[in-house]
């Protein structure tokens, strides 16, 4: 139980710190002890599919918890990471970024604390489109005031 905890927590930072630029420095100890980690135990894969893919951790989670379990040395130094980061990452607020192609839909990102989505939005005609993205940022905003 404890080993799932501090697994979930350092994903969970490690995930604000690629959605949120401004979470970058305070992360930095806990990046490097992980991908260290990963890459000493033959794991880099695992840990580049997360930082391509940070909503996705489950895989990552489920390593750092069996080296959680296997080493108390790591399991020590991940805890230090964890709580170095998290006394030190700056508040976040929800933010949406939007990226449209032309007049036929876009790219909509939204990340925030808990949540990092892309949903992709292709439709015809320019009245449409602006219809979308009004209602898709509505949306947006509602899932995130839904979560907290």
């Amino acid at each position: 139980m404890v080993a799932e905890k501090l697994a979930s927590d350092a994903v969970e930072v490690l995930a604000t710190a690629i959605v949120n630029p401004a979470a970058v420095a305070s992360s930095t100890e806990l990046h490097d002890l992980v991908r260290r980690w990963f890459r000493l135990n033959g794991q880099l894969e695992a840990f580049e599919a997360f930082l391509a893919n940070p909503g996705d951790g489950a895989w990552m989670r489920d390593l750092l918890r069996q080296a959680v379990e296997r080493d108390a040395a790591f399991a020590r130094s991940l805890s230090a990471a964890v709580d170095q980061a998290r006394a030190t990452t700056p508040p976040q607020s929800n933010s949406v970024h939007l990226y449209a192609d032309g007049a036929r839909g876009g790219t909509f990102q939204v990340a925030g604390r808990d949540s990092h989505r892309k949903v992709a939005i292709d439709i015809g005609g320019s009245g449409f489109a602006l219809l979308a993205v009004i209602l898709a940022i509505g949306i947006v905003f509602a899932v995130l005031a839904l979560q907290h």
